[in-house]
């Protein structure tokens, strides 16, 4: 009898919880956690390869830089959304 009180609050548990994550999967936005890693001629170049996926290049001396140069080695979180603002892409050329 316990037994089958235990499978009915399992089955009721994943009935209740699944639309849930069903919401959270659907939203434009995604969570990754990515070790940085450059050997140091990438370094020096500003290529910085987040885990197995994805590659950065990045100008070497801004802070986006620098925070990745310290980060090297180390496990960090990004957060990707969708800017939900419409804007013009532009170019800044100044720096």
């Amino acid at each position: 009898m316990r037994r089958t009180r235990t499978r009915w609050f399992a089955a009721s548990l994943l009935i209740l919880l699944g639309p849930a994550s069903a919401r959270a999967s659907d939203q434009d936005e995604t969570v990754l956690t990515v070790k940085v890693s450059a050997a140091d001629h990438e370094l020096v170049e500003g290529y910085f390869s987040l885990g197995d996926t994805a590659t950065v290049m990045v100008k070497p001396g801004t802070d986006l830089y620098r925070f990745l140069a310290r980060q090297r080695g180390h496990s960090v979180k990004l957060t990707l959304s969708e800017n939900a603002g419409r804007q013009l892409s532009s170019l800044d050329r100044d720096r």
